[in-house]
């Protein structure tokens, strides 16, 4: 067999390119990629005889799964994983990134999960209309491979595809952490192990949120800062600060906006602060990983649950008028009605 090598920019891949491999994938056939830690080969989870290939090629034994590499978090829907506080805790604080979570799926099983960071290997996952396994590009017990030459060096006209992407940045295998067990254990220690070992005391001392709020507008600069900054002080000022994350968006948002200025000067003189606060475009893992959505008019309902139909019983509406353009006053006004709605839904904020 001789092996197809892809040489792409890790920075920039071309997608036509990043498609042809994720089209070596649903035919079937192996592909070697990049990642942040090292080398890994990829494979289609429905492709029987792609899997027993990839089982060989390790000298794997057939009952040792291989861990699902996604590129968003909507394949979490799409492999029924029971998305646990401690799981969003972890998913929030390592990916994507060299961190391998091991979480329960609806049928009880359990499954490993990678969200890598490397720009090639999540535009790849995501180009692959079909979910995808993989590994480290090494005989299994043997040193993972950090370059492509490695890997062919590995395995000589033994796979299909060799993406060439240069370097992979950490050379060292991901952490892997089963989230099952309570409290999670490392099964394998890696990349961010002391950083992972740090989140864990957080878990054991419940010093992490158990619930996460997410508070929707339409341009992420007045009503839903607001929201969010009174939000995050009044839960803080209950000693709930560390329990229940507050966050916002917009569904016609640019990333990395400001809040307008009467918005934060209303809050200001509510003695509430809003640091560092930059608006966000409303996205589909956003809503995914709330728990419970304040959406603040009934468009901003409709246009959340045609993101994801099955979130719509976690939203609430507030029925808040828009202030944009308009005086200060009529900010104070919105800010008010903003405090009276939540707070008379408090039991269901903090349930």
């Amino acid at each position: 067999m001789k092996t197809t090598i892809l040489k792409l920019d890790p920075k920039h891949p071309n997608m036509d390119r990043l498609r042809e491999a994720a089209d070596y994938l649903t035919q079937g056939k192996i592909v070697a990629f990049p990642t942040e830690t090292v080398y890994g080969l990829a494979v289609c989870a429905n492709q029987p005889t792609a899997l027993t290939r990839l089982h060989e090629l390790k000298q794997r034994a057939e009952d040792k799964p291989f861990t699902y590499h996604i590129g968003s978090l909507g394949a979490l829907e799409r492999l029924d994983v029971i998305q646990s506080h401690v799981l969003r805790f972890l998913i929030g604080q390592f990916w994507p990134g060299p961190v391998t979570l091991i979480a329960l799926n609806r049928k009880d099983e359990k499954v490993g999960l990678r969200f890598p960071k490397n720009e090639i290997a999540a535009k790849m996952l995501n180009q692959c209309k079909e979910l995808v396994v993989a590994t480290s590009a090494n005989i299994s017990g043997e040193k993972s491979p950090r370059t492509s030459s490695e890997v062919l060096k590995i395995f000589p006209n033994e796979i299909d595809m060799v993406i060439d992407g240069g370097r992979s940045e950490w050379g060292e295998d991901s952490t892997v952490v089963d989230t099952v067990t309570l409290p999670p254990q490392i099964l394998r220690r890696g990349v961010r192990a002391d950083q992972v070992e740090k989140a864990i005391e957080k878990i054991k001392l419940g010093r992490f949120p158990r619930k996460k709020i997410l508070v929707v507008c339409t341009g992420n600069t007045c009503r839903s800062p607001m929201a969010e900054g009174w939000l995050r002080a009044e839960l803080t000022r209950k000693g709930l600060g560390e329990q229940i994350e507050v966050s916002s968006c917009g569904i016609c948002a640019r990333d990395g906006g400001s809040a307008a200025m009467e918005g934060v000067l209303t809050l200001r003189n509510d003695e509430v602060k809003l640091e560092n606060f930059k608006t966000r475009l409303c996205r589909r893992e956003d809503v995914l990983s709330a728990d419970l959505i304040l959406a603040m008019s009934e468009e901003h309902r409709k246009f959340i649950g045609g993101l994801c139909e099955t979130v719509k019983d976690r939203i609430v509406v507030l029925d808040i008028p828009d202030p944009v353009g308009m005086s200060i006053e009529f900010y104070e006004k919105s800010y008010r009605l903003i405090k009276e709605r939540i707070s008379k839904m408090w039991s269901q904020v903090v349930e």
